[in-house]
């Protein structure tokens, strides 16, 4: 079989003409995409509850169809893409999600030639129903079964079969590489073990009795973890920023951009979890972050093409600073955008640990966080790890 790969497992968001993304401890919450004229799609809100709740995305008129809903946490489904009526003959985009099943299809538009929506890139996203024109386009399938063909005046071809979904770890029993990469919070700066997130991650690893290892230049942490040899390795420099010469105490701090491709990813990780941009909110060139962050996605993606890249929105500080919360506000639309150019990429949020959850240097987590941010990690890779 020929095996193709389904990169479209995107970052929960609520844009500003989508609905709101709702918050809330236990109950999954939905957010509602708005509509929008003249081309532009609206988002559905991300959930907020402990096992992620639905979100329907919104619908356009004269463009593309609206993307559904992306649940925040594991185990939710996400929304049916929005409708496209006129115009531009492109079908709504299915909703994604981290785990579970992957939202329907949008409608095709109705359109002379209208093109099946998207199906959702879930475990088992169904494919989008063909345009209502003259020649109803085909569906395409997300990872489960193609879309139906249109219902115009000669109906269109049925979508073909789903494809094989993406799977970044090995199949044949070996276990799956990891590469932590990014800075001191990488590292595991005021854990105490020294390993931060790395260790509590693989407790929840061998818990699950799932097969992985770290791979990087540097190593740091116990030796052991529940009983097992603990990876030790990892790419997570103190100080460092996402290109070099931007640490705001001293441009001797480099950047993590020139460890791509060696030494960051000699290790030919299947996975990589993204944090950086912390040691760059003060920096003398804040509005750039997100342009250097996307190039150096673009760098990883080129030499490391079959790896799933995990970025994360990163962590919060005990005093307010508006040039994170621009950074993270723009990681959303950075996932989908690379997403798009068929890049394996997803997100998780870790700007929601709460502050209580910091060390008393109010930047780094103590151990309760580092918990929380590697609980976070794992939610969104459990399903693709081996046993």
């Amino acid at each position: 079989m020929t095996r193709h790969l389904v990169p479209k497992v995107l970052l929960a968001a609520a844009l500003s003409v989508g609905g709101a993304c709702s918050s809330g401890d236990g109950v999954p919450n939905e957010g509602t995409g708005g509509s929008a004229t003249g081309g532009t799609t609206a988002t559905g809100g991300g959930s907020g509850g402990a096992t992620g709740g639905e979100a329907t995305g919104g619908q356009t008129t004269g463009e593309t169809g609206g993307i559904g809903g992306m649940p925040e946490q594991a185990g939710g489904r996400s929304g049916a893409g929005g409708a496209a009526t006129g115009g531009h003959p492109s079908g709504g985009m299915g909703g994604a999600v981290f785990t579970g099943k992957g939202g329907a299809g949008g409608l095709g538009s109705a359109g002379a030639s209208g093109g099946g929506g998207l199906g959702g890139a879930g475990a088992s996203g169904g494919g989008g129903l063909g345009g209502a024109g003259g020649r109803g386009g085909a569906g395409s399938g997300g990872a489960g079964a193609g879309g139906l063909g249109g219902a115009g005046a000669r109906g269109g071809a049925g979508g073909g079969g789903g494809t094989v979904a993406y799977a970044p770890c090995p199949t044949n029993g070996s276990p799956c590489k990891i590469l932590p990469f990014g800075d001191s919070i990488t590292r595991g700066v005021k854990s105490s073990d020294d390993a931060g997130y790395r260790s509590q991650l693989f407790k929840l690893v061998v818990a699950a009795k799932q097969g992985v290892t770290f791979t990087g230049s540097l190593t740091n942490g116990p030796t052991q973890v529940s009983g097992q040899p603990f990876p030790r390795m990892h790419e997570g420099h103190p100080g460092w920023t996402i290109d070099p010469g931007y640490n705001p105490i001293s441009s001797s701090y480099g950047g993590i951009s020139s460890l791509v491709p060696s030494p960051a990813l000699d290790g030919h990780p299947n996975i990589i979890l993204l944090h950086i941009g912390t040691n760059d909110v003060g920096a003398r060139d804040t509005a750039g972050m997100a342009t250097r962050l996307e190039a150096l996605l673009d760098k990883i993606a080129q030499n490391a093409p079959d790896a799933l890249i995990v970025l994360a929105q990163i962590t919060p500080g005990s005093t307010p600073n508006a040039a994170r919360d621009a950074y993270n506000a723009k990681i959303p639309g950075i996932v989908l955008s690379h997403a798009a150019k068929g890049q394996h990429i997803i997100g998780v949020d870790m700007s929601k640990l709460p502050l209580t959850d910091l060390s008393s240097d109010g930047t780094h987590p103590n151990d309760k966080g580092y918990a929380y941010m590697a609980g976070t990690w794992y939610a969104a890779i459990k399903d693709l790890l081996p046993k």
